[in-house]
């Protein structure tokens, strides 16, 4: 759900901001009423977006519309406003999980890669509190890093920074629009057409040597979120934008927008709205579910985390075992909470031996 139209950050290849300009915020009163249909729909996960969900004053409120019905919400940000209060706040509303966006260990290419001065020492500082108020154990919370040629060398020593935060690494490959040429894709909403995040063919060796090395990173036991079938997979997608599963919105995921209208995913446009008197019937019906079908079948496909890893969770036995597995490792687990001079240190040791 797309809590936010707004955010503080211009990241270079993401236009979700300008795609939802038209649109407008629901009010808190419109989030109880999503949260009833949500329910109903016995929705397991909630991942809060935006934009940028913590520009939201009501935020705390919002969380607890979601955890007081049953639901799950996480919350994705790039924590630039985080504060020890907010964050307080939004763990007593029912907020466990977190996923924060950090691309790069080198604060100049970070605030290039936002469009925005200081951003990177605000993440650290938001990386902070967040570390020191979500529960410390059993807690998968983790770093989404955008994987482009600005950062490609960069990937192991990101790994290296999120475990040693106690932290899980998420690798989303570039999503650009018109594969970073000239022509942009409009039907997509956060694409963005930024050719110089785009690779080249003399990088695709790179590509392969990189992804090699993540997987067996995993193996060693560094924290990378990712299933071992999404890593083998991504670098097709980074060099020739192919994919290998099949999408299966509307029925195991998909989006709302800020306004509330029905989505299959967080890049593609419809003009539903969620609050339609019929909405419940009209999502359970074979009708609607094919017409959604019809609409992702046109779709050039993504590796957007969210959506192939729920796919071969549910499809694949030998992601299912993993990701059984990885949830007893995480039972056991316990991170320590850091401050921002901690944190600090541990980039700049990691940047500097690269």
């Amino acid at each position: 759900f797309a809590v936010s139209k707004r955010c503080d950050l211009k990241c270079r290849m993401c236009q979700a901001v300008e795609s939802r300009k038209h649109e407008r915020e629901l009010t808190l009163a419109e989030i109880e009423r999503l949260a009833d249909i949500l329910a109903e729909l016995n929705t397991g996960v909630l991942v809060l977006t935006g934009g940028e969900p913590l520009l939201r004053k009501d935020l705390p409120e919002i969380v607890e519309a979601f955890t007081k019905r049953g639901i799950s919400a996480r919350l994705q940000t790039n924590a630039t406003l985080a504060t020890d209060r907010r964050v307080e706040a939004l763990v007593a509303a029912g907020l466990k999980e977190v996923t924060i966006s950090l691309d790069t260990l080198d604060p100049e290419k970070q605030d290039y890669i936002n469009d925005s001065d200081g951003s990177w020492m605000r993440i650290m500082r938001g990386l902070s509190v967040f570390s020191r108020h979500l529960p410390l154990k059993g807690n998968m919370s983790g770093i989404n890093i955008v994987v482009s040629r600005r950062n490609l060398a960069e990937i192991a020593g990101l790994i290296k920074f999120t475990t040693a935060i106690g932290f899980y690494a998420s690798l989303i490959p570039v999503h650009l629009s018109g594969n970073g040429g000239k022509d942009a894709d409009p039907e997509f909403i956060v694409r963005a057409n930024s050719p110089g995040f785009a690779f080249t063919r003399e990088e695709f060796p790179l590509i392969d040597s990189v992804y090699g090395d993540v997987i067996k990173m995993k193996k060693e036991g560094y924290l990378v979120y990712n299933s071992y079938r999404f890593l083998r997979e991504t670098p097709d997608f980074l060099k020739y934008g192919k994919i290998h599963w099949r999408c299966d919105s509307p029925t195991l995921y998909f989006s709302i927008s800020p306004e509330g209208r029905f989505l299959p995913c967080v890049d593609i446009k419809t003009d539903k709205s969620i609050f339609s008197p019929d909405f419940i019937d009209l999502y359970r019906s074979d009708e609607f579910i094919g017409e959604i079908r019809d609409i992702v079948r046109k779709c050039k496909g993504c590796m957007y985390a969210c959506w192939p890893e729920i796919t071969y969770l549910c499809r694949d036995p030998f992601v299912f075992t993993e990701r059984m597995l990885m949830g007893l490792k995480v039972g056991r687990f316990e991170r320590r909470p850091m401050t921002q001079e901690e944190i600090l240190d541990i980039a700049r040791e990691i940047r500097n031996s690269a």
